[in-house]
């Protein structure tokens, strides 16, 4: 990776720093981002600024969402209860937050996943299915990579749970 100073401006505010830019043809880390196209060539469409992706971060917990019914489910997220959903769930990790991807695929989606709190090639599987239905469903525009980042859990439906903390096997539809 090579990296480029960047400067944009975002909403009257300036901004400035280093961009991470992938050599031509350079293989990203597993869980790296790397800069669309056209910002690693320099050009953008009239009227873009450049702005530099967000480091991707690892969903370590998840936030207890109210559904309308006084219900809540749970999404992954950066921090306990923090509403930081800008993080993914991804092959290799280990933790509630794969517990949570995995229990939501099973009610919401049909998949038989072992609840086991790991993110292996079942699982990957299990999201690029439910990424293919979100996207012949809904029309999301889901790349479906097996990747369960902010654009996969804002189309997801999660399984509600009931005020004592049971399932109740209810899937509302996403956008939480």
């Amino acid at each position: 990776m090579n990296s480029r100073k960047f400067a944009a401006v975002c909403g009257g505010i300036a901004l400035t720093g280093l961009l991470a830019v992938a050599a031509p043809n350079a293989v990203a880390a597993p869980n790296a981002v790397t800069a669309p196209a056209s910002v690693r060539s320099g050009s953008l469409p009239s009227g873009h600024t450049q702005v530099a992706p967000a480091a991707e971060v690892a969903c370590d917990s998840f936030t207890y969402e109210l559904a309308s019914d006084g219900r809540y489910f749970h999404v992954p997220s950066l921090g306990s209860n923090t509403g930081n959903y800008n993080c993914v769930v991804v092959r290799g990790m280990h933790n509630i937050a794969v517990l949570v991807v995995q229990e939501s695929l099973n009610a919401c989606y049909g998949r038989n996943l072992v609840l086991d709190s790991d993110f292996g090639g079942n699982t990957e599987n299990a999201v690029k299915y439910a990424q293919t239905r979100m996207n012949q469903v809904w029309g999301a525009g889901l790349s479906v990579d097996g990747r369960f980042g902010p654009n996969t859990s804002y189309w997801f439906s999660f399984m509600e749970y009931d005020a004592n903390g049971g399932h109740t096997g209810y899937c509302p539809a996403g956008h939480y």
